[in-house]
């Protein structure tokens, strides 16, 4: 398998039928919102979380047409997360891989309006896709991690933990697991669901769900690191918590733990992947 090759076609395949699915929910929506909205969410994203819910979905034998409408709706919701976090109310952020971000570009309002769009228009999608009790099970997970438990949450204890000198271990990985790791467990577990996944195998994917996000999380704060040295130092995260070398033995730790637990399964595509990430 050309892994690379395969990967560009996944993103692709993604990319388009988030763009089809805008283009006909939407056409009669105002024409900045839309603009907005495709802007934000078709900005060359590695469209992880989307991969990560068709794969585990097409690994257990579930039906792809299904798995991506989810995957779909995660990549919307995690736009809209995106959107939200670089308002001047919140990390004041005024680019977003290499571009001006949607505020910088549209203006504050339509910033928080595309969002808001973007959040709502996930939910539309998912729920058309319901149609038993496996795939209304994988929306509740997606919402719960999404929501005031998850993401949201994690948001907020970010804000705390960024006015606080010192933090106990307990809060910074709470922060973590609810603000950057929620969205691939969803990805996670959701494909699972709507795969009909038994008791054994979704308690399998909850800790590779965890490790790998833990793994994907430090992975992340080192790529931050090297793009924004200048920045390094003010943004809690594993590196400025625990410093580089103890980040990297933890990193290697849960990306091999999550690791194991693929190559249990029939995963082929997901351990390349994993390798890529990782440096296998």
């Amino acid at each position: 398998m050309n892994f690379k090759l395969e990967y560009e076609n996944r993103i692709k395949t993604i990319d388009k039928y988030i763009s089809d699915y805008l283009n006909c929910a939407y056409a009669d929506s105002h024409p900045i919102l839309r603009d907005a909205m495709r802007y934000s969410v078709l900005n060359g994203g590695k469209r992880l979380r989307s991969i990560l819910c068709m794969e585990i979905c097409s690994s257990f034998g579930g039906k792809p047409d299904v798995a991506i409408k989810f995957a779909s709706a995660i990549e919307l919701i995690h736009a809209y997360s995106l959107v939200h976090d670089d308002l001047p109310a919140m990390d004041n952020d005024d680019m977003r891989r290499g571009q001006p971000s949607c505020h910088a570009k549209y203006g504050e309002a339509i910033g928080i309006l595309c969002g808001d769009a973007l959040l709502n228009s996930a939910y539309e999608l998912m729920s058309s896709a319901c149609s038993d009790q496996d795939t209304i099970s994988a929306l509740k997970v997606i919402a719960n991690c999404a929501g005031a438990c998850g993401m949201i949450n994690g948001q907020i204890l970010d804000i705390e933990i960024s006015e606080k000198k010192e933090v106990s271990d307990s809060l910074f990985i709470e922060m973590i697991e609810q603000k950057t790791m929620a969205l691939i467990r969803a990805s996670v577990i959701s494909g699972a669901l709507i795969a009909g996944c038994t008791k054994e195998e979704l308690e399998d994917m909850e800790k590779f769900a965890y490790s790998l996000g833990i793994a994907f999380q430090i992975r992340d704060d080192f790529e931050d690191m090297t793009e924004d040295m200048a920045d390094k130092g003010d943004s809690p995260n594993f590196i400025n918590y625990l410093g580089e070398d103890e980040a990297r033995i933890l990193m290697d730790k849960h990306a091999r733990d999550s690791l194991e637990i693929l190559k249990q399964y029939n995963c082929e595509f997901l351990i390349l992947m994993h390798n890529f990430l990782f440096g296998y």
